[in-house]
């Protein structure tokens, strides 16, 4: 006999729903995180209509001749085609037209999108109606300063030029910027790879780093972005299904602030007093298009470490529907950054004495070594991977299983 438990898998690629199958012995439960129902289109508008210390759009871009939208790419949740449509209706009746508007992919030090990526990530009306860009961190860009925690400042240059400068981003969870969203969607989303190497360099050392707090790394993004411009910042709260569960548009630091205060009830996830796992399973998704964001996996642990046991396991679950994937900072071989996360504090210390395991269909061990220690259980075949726990937890292990990445423990 055998206990089932469905979880969402293959975001952008499928999105469907993940069977795990357990042995009826094991003592399983699921954490949901609170979650919120998805916005009507109404809804969306209001944000629009009443944004949040600054004027409307279109009263911004009046007397303006063009303006460009930055966008994230398909590593982040949320189908931005609806919110489009209200950002290019605004800067219409503004008076800048379709062929003055540019669409640029903030990917920071991610893979260009292409334009299948594109369909998905904004619709194919959009796609035929406006010049689409990636950014691109060694190229086209224009330097104007350092920040105030000297950061060299080089930024997209198309960007920097444009009368009108709009930002669309998720506020989900980072363990550098404490969320994303906001200032974000330009540093690291249009500025060059000096500029990320000098920003990233002190939380890869596991400095100022901090999930879903104002951090050093976000007030350092903040001052960048304030140099660099940002005349509307639209930030998005998703549900668990991707769809827009909450939006705030206007100031990028005061819009901001107050996406924060609803994902801390969003992502919010009720655990059991004293609770005590032999295994702890984490699932990627939204996050789980490759394997190099599989790292956010561990952000619910990290910020809640007192519920697995001491020599107990993590599992990280992920579709890595794109494989490996790429990150030219911090993920590439000769990237500026890029190490083996197994020889930092996370893997030496916090984990040191728990067992490591991940499960994907669509990476190989190689890619799994790439990124973490050699003492990573890896497996394709999930009934290996509980044949596998089985063998060291005996058949009746205590689980806890997270569907999201995006979930944080409600004490935070």
């Amino acid at each position: 006999m055998v206990q089932t438990f469905n979880i969402p898998w293959a975001a952008w690629y499928g999105d469907v729903d993940l069977k795990l199958e357990f042995p009826d012995t094991w003592d399983i439960n699921i954490y949901q995180m609170q979650d919120t129902p998805e916005l009507s289109q109404e809804d969306i508008k209001k944000a629009f209509s009443n944004p949040i210390g600054t004027s409307t759009i279109q009263e911004i871009a009046k007397g303006k001749s063009n303006a460009v939208i930055a966008v994230e790419d398909i590593s982040r949740p949320i189908q931005a085609e609806s919110i489009l449509e209200i950002v290019l209706n605004q800067l219409n009746m503004a008076g800048i037209t379709n062929d003055n508007i540019t669409l640029i992919y903030a990917l920071g030090a991610h893979r260009p999108m292409n334009r299948q990526d594109s369909i998905k990530k904004v619709g194919l009306k959009i796609v035929d109606k406006i010049k689409i860009e990636n950014h691109h961190p060694y190229e086209n860009l224009v330097y104007i300063g350092d920040s105030y925690k000297d950061t060299p400042i080089f930024i997209n240059k198309t960007y920097y030029d444009a009368e009108v400068k709009i930002a669309i981003g998720c506020v989900i969870p980072h363990p550098l910027a404490g969320y994303g969203g906001g200032a974000k969607v330009v540093l690291p989303g249009l500025c060059g790879i000096q500029t990320l190497e000098a920003n990233h360099q002190a939380g890869v050392r596991g400095v100022g780093i901090g999930l879903g707090i104002v951090t050093d790394l976000r007030k350092d993004i903040e001052d960048t972005c304030k140099k660099a411009g940002l005349d509307f910042s639209i930030n998005i709260i998703p549900t668990m299904t991707r769809k827009v569960g909450g939006i705030f548009a206007g100031d990028f630091i005061k819009a901001h602030r107050k996406a924060m205060e609803l994902a801390k009830e969003v992502y919010s996830t009720n655990l059991p007093p004293d609770l005590d796992l032999d295994i702890g399973f984490f699932n990627l998704y939204p996050e789980d298009t490759e394997l190099s964001q599989a790292l956010k996996g561990l952000n619910f642990f990290l910020k809640s470490k007192s519920f697995i046991k001491r020599e107990g396991a993590i599992v990280l679950l992920t579709a890595a529907s794109e494989g490996r994937g790429f990150h030219s900072l911090l993920g590439e071989t000769g990237g500026k950054l890029y190490k083996n996360w197994g020889d930092t504090v996370i893997f030496k210390g916090i984990l040191k004495k728990k067992k490591f395991c991940i499960f994907s269909q669509n990476i190989n061990r190689r890619d799994v070594l790439h990124y973490y220690p050699d003492t990573t259980i890896f497996h394709t075949n999930f009934q290996e991977l509980v044949k596998d726990l089985e063998k060291m937890y005996g058949n009746t292990p205590k689980i806890g299983i997270f569907p999201s990445s995006n979930q944080l423990p409600k004490e935070f």
